[in-house]
């Protein structure tokens, strides 16, 4: 008898240490499978947070290498910016600011400092017609007429255009010691700056005859024939701008953003509507991407600038050269 308990009491011994075996088994197990998960845990919200993070960078570069839509309507008071150019830089030769760059032409306000002159010079392919917007400007062009070559000395002042094409010399002058001289400069192709000649340069009998516009002359014709729109295109910018002077009415620019028009104020009052109507007044440099309106105050006249800059080109410049 008292093997047989002494056996019992071994088994039941045995058992109680396997299940306590088993419980910390089962313990550390299910210790093991709380930190696989805690850890699963805390890999899946670090793979999210990094995800996301992802996410932002890739929508900033995108967004940071996005280039904006240009606005479809842009109006700069030229004068306005010429005074601030003038201000800030007293004592300066040369200063400038551009309102349009595309691949086919470019518009830029040139500051000409107290004194200042701009040697005779030629452009190689650049069609240039520039507006006074300050300032008396004092002009000598030469060119090439009937095998010998001519020229002309101009004064000009605010309002009057004056357009050299390619090869024809131009020299500007600012005779004026206590006012700079402003400028607005449309060119296509685009501005390619200047080659500085000799008077007696062989090139410039390649140049031809230069052209002037006085706004004044044509607001006193238009009145005198007693019109209301005269729309008229003129020898500069390759045929691509024109003159467009109001005595009464209104007058559409058709523009897109494929497309768009360039209108200067040269004189008179109005008013301009492209989705809104805003005041017109001399000096402004509109930039239209869409259809507008001009009509003129009554009682008043208005002159504008037109130009269309040429949707295509040329092959050199469109590589980049």
């Amino acid at each position: 008898m008292f093997l047989c308990a002494l056996v019992l009491g071994r088994c039941a011994g045995g058992r109680r240490r396997a299940d306590v075996q088993d419980a910390s088994l089962r313990d550390s197990t299910s210790a093991d499978s709380a930190v696989l998960r805690r850890r699963v845990v805390l890999y899946r919200t670090l793979s999210l947070v990094l995800t996301v993070f992802l996410l932002a960078v890739l929508f900033a570069v995108k967004r940071a290498m996005t280039v904006p839509e240009d606005p479809e309507v842009e109006v700069f008071d030229v004068p306005a910016v010429f005074e601030a150019l003038a201000k800030k830089n007293p004592d300066a030769a040369d200063v400038s600011d551009t309102f349009f760059f595309s691949d086919t032409a470019t518009v830029h306000l040139h500051v000409m400092g107290r004194g200042q002159a701009c040697p005779l010079h030629i452009h190689r392919r650049t069609h240039e017609a520039t507006v006074i917007v300050a300032g008396q400007a004092e002009v000598h062009q030469i060119w090439g007429r009937d095998g010998v070559l001519a020229e002309r000395r101009g004064t000009h002042h605010p309002g009057a255009l004056i357009a050299s094409e390619p090869f024809t010399g131009h020299a500007w002058f600012n005779r004026a010691e206590d006012q700079m001289l402003g400028n607005l400069v449309f060119a296509t192709p685009r501005f390619d700056g200047n080659l500085y000649v000799e008077p007696t340069d062989a090139r410039l009998m390649q140049g031809p005859e230069p052209f002037t516009y006085a706004p004044t002359r044509a607001l006193v014709l238009l009145a005198e024939q007693a019109g209301g729109v005269a729309v008229e295109t003129l020898p500069a910018l390759e045929g691509k701008m024109s003159s467009v002077v109001l005595a009464k009415g209104e007058h559409v620019l058709k523009a897109t953003r494929a497309e768009p028009v360039i209108a200067y104020v040269a004189e008179g009052a109005g008013s301009l509507t492209a989705a809104e109507e805003r005041p017109v007044k001399p000096g402004q440099l509109w930039v239209l991407r869409r259809d507008a309106t001009v009509r003129v105050a009554e009682g008043a006249s208005l002159m504008l600038y037109v130009f269309r800059p040429p949707v295509d080109a040329p092959p050199d410049v469109a590589r980049g050269e």
